[in-house]
């Protein structure tokens, strides 16, 4: 009854809180894929600027250009070894479209779901995901094919202009159109993976039809929420990249701590961002289809009389009674 009284920002953390056993799983999760992913890397770094002079120099502070320097060495180029990466990114992609259904099935329930429960809401929903997750390419494509428009023209402009400064504006104006248009697809398809849910849809081009709508309808208020929510995970994200830059390169731990409240704070708002759009769903339900009851009133016994006698007529013969 309290989190009725709230925002809907509020009310999401406050559900995402109390089913934090979600969020610290999903972070231990990506923590492992990190490490399995980076490890490549690592090793080789290690053993081609263990001993060099390259080495103390990214040791002892953080240098831009050194760090450039490395990608053209053959030797320490970190992207030879990217495949790893890409692959544990991608694994992570598919399990967390696998446990969206649990997910949302545990904020929408709003109870501590059993290993079974919360295994089976993931297999029943996941393809249902996977649908959602393909149509999905569509709208993000034609964003992206937007914000390159925008980029050239703002370009072109630049190019043209008397002042600088124009074509850095306009390449940052187009940007945050790009931004804003990602995020409404991307709440667009929060609201479709809710619905899926809560409804128990099937039909995923008219479940994202009609959330196509929904979305539409609440947009003023879907955006302050999401940009809310999303303006937490790029702060947390800029202050823990100011602070990695002025660690020095020997402080390990503090920088693998530092990494870690960045991802930490990335998996807190997605989950966020979700708990959040089923709050909102359940605080605003659909309107049922009206089902038209005929009532059928039960069959009666009729009691058939015999037909009337016509008139001066005295009926049948009795015979005489026996005296």
């Amino acid at each position: 009854m309290a989190d009725e009284r709230k925002g809907v920002v509020a009310a999401g953390f406050a559900l995402l809180w109390r089913r934090q056993s979600v969020l610290w799983w999903v972070f231990f999760v990506n923590l492992i894929f990190g490490a399995l992913g980076t490890a490549p890397a690592l090793m080789s770094l290690s053993r081609s600027l263990g001993h060099t002079l390259a080495g103390q120099r990214m040791a002892n502070t953080f240098d831009l250009g050194m760090l450039a320097e490395l990608f053209r060495l053959p030797g320490a180029d970190p992207m030879r070894h990217s495949f790893s990466s890409y692959l544990f990114a991608f694994l992570f992609f598919l399990f967390m479209l696998f446990v969206f259904g649990g997910v949302i099935e545990t904020y929408r329930q709003d109870r501590r779901l059993s290993a079974a429960e919360f295994f089976a809401a993931c297999g029943n929903y996941f393809w249902r995901l996977v649908r959602l997750a393909l149509l999905s390419i569509v709208p993000f494509v034609v964003v992206m094919m937007i914000y390159q428009g925008l980029s050239k023209a703002a370009d072109h402009i630049g190019d043209r202009a008397i002042a600088d400064q124009v074509g850095i504006f306009l390449d940052w104006a187009a940007f945050l159109v790009f931004l804003l248009l990602a995020l409404w697809v991307r709440l667009w398809f929060d609201v479709a993976q809710v619905r899926a849910v809560v409804r128990e849809e099937r039909g995923m081009w008219r479940n994202t039809w009609r959330s196509w709508k929904l979305s539409w309808r609440s947009l003023r208020h879907l955006y302050r929420v999401y940009i809310c929510i999303s303006l937490v995970a790029w702060v947390a994200t800029g202050i823990g990249l100011l602070i990695w830059a002025y660690l020095p390169g020997s402080a390990t731990f503090l920088m693998f701590l530092v990494f870690e409240i960045i991802v930490f704070a990335q998996v807190l708002t997605r989950l966020w961002q979700l708990s959040s759009m089923t709050t909102w769903y359940l605080r605003n339900p659909e309107p049922m289809p009206v089902v038209e009851v005929i009532a059928v009133a039960p069959a009666t016994e009729q009691i058939i009389s015999p037909d009337p006698l016509p008139p001066g007529d005295p009926g049948p013969e009795l015979p005489p009674a026996d005296a």
